[in-house]
């Protein structure tokens, strides 16, 4: 709801709690508020609360209102990074194996994985754990280089070719002389991105030197995501049946 975002983006932390529970109980608690309220933005606060409850009940509006300041909370905190490593062990401490990130991300999605890579392979593990999700009755939308818009990709079979899932292309008429798909993307439920320099293979995920940085919570996900899902309204990404 657009006044409770706009009402925690003006008011401290305090003054939200306060009005959440003001709202809750209903219009009389809020117009006590304003009367004993002496600041002028609280007061327009609760003018504005009343004018969205009506007549009706305040419960709505308060969990709305709850809702937006815990989201706006957490982006405040920010993000958790972590890097995540293929290849040769160092001295130095890093984090799990690619492989075993991408299945793990794969186990926790809820609503919805997006899946985007150049060269993608149907390993059994991948398969498995996308299977696996699908039948959770998780979305999966697959967007992947292919042959057919890239002369220049020399995988010819399609991945995963028995999943249920979304896919989108990249055709060869909606990008430059030579371009690729060559971003490598795993988000889960908006919430989590993994992006690196490893494709879904197994070579890239379990023995090439390749690093990515594993993102949880913040803006970032929901943005590449929003990314994604507008290329394909604008048409440059289209649907792959």
């Amino acid at each position: 709801m657009d006044v409770a975002r706009r009402l925690v983006s003006k008011l401290p932390a305090a003054d939200i709690e306060t009005l959440v529970r003001a709202a809750f109980s209903g219009s009389e608690d809020v117009r006590s508020l304003r009367a004993s309220s002496g600041s002028i933005a609280m007061q327009r606060a609760c003018t504005e609360v009343l004018t969205c409850i009506g007549s009706g009940s305040g419960e709505f509006f308060a969990g709305a209102l709850a809702g937006a300041a815990a989201a706006r909370q957490s982006a405040d905190r920010g993000p958790n990074l972590d890097v995540v490593w293929t290849g040769p062990h160092s001295a130095v401490t890093t984090s799990r194996l690619t492989s075993a990130v991408v299945v793990s991300l794969l186990a926790e999605a809820h609503e919805e994985i997006i899946l985007v890579s150049y060269a993608t392979h149907s390993d059994k593990t991948l398969t498995d754990a996308l299977t696996a999700a699908a039948r959770r009755g998780v979305e999966i939308l697959l967007l992947l280089e292919s042959n057919a818009e890239n002369p220049n990709y020399t995988n010819y079979s399609a991945p995963f070719p028995n999943l249920d899932a979304q896919r989108l292309t990249w055709p060869a008429t909606q990008r430059e002389s030579g371009a690729a798909l060559h971003a490598k993307i795993l988000l889960i439920d908006s919430d989590i991105a993994l992006v690196g320099s490893a494709n879904f293979t197994q070579r890239a995920m379990e023995i090439n030197l390749e690093c990515g940085m594993l993102i949880r919570g913040g803006n970032h996900p929901a943005s590449i995501r929003a990314h994604i899902l507008s290329l394909r309204r604008q048409g440059i990404l289209q649907n792959n049946y």
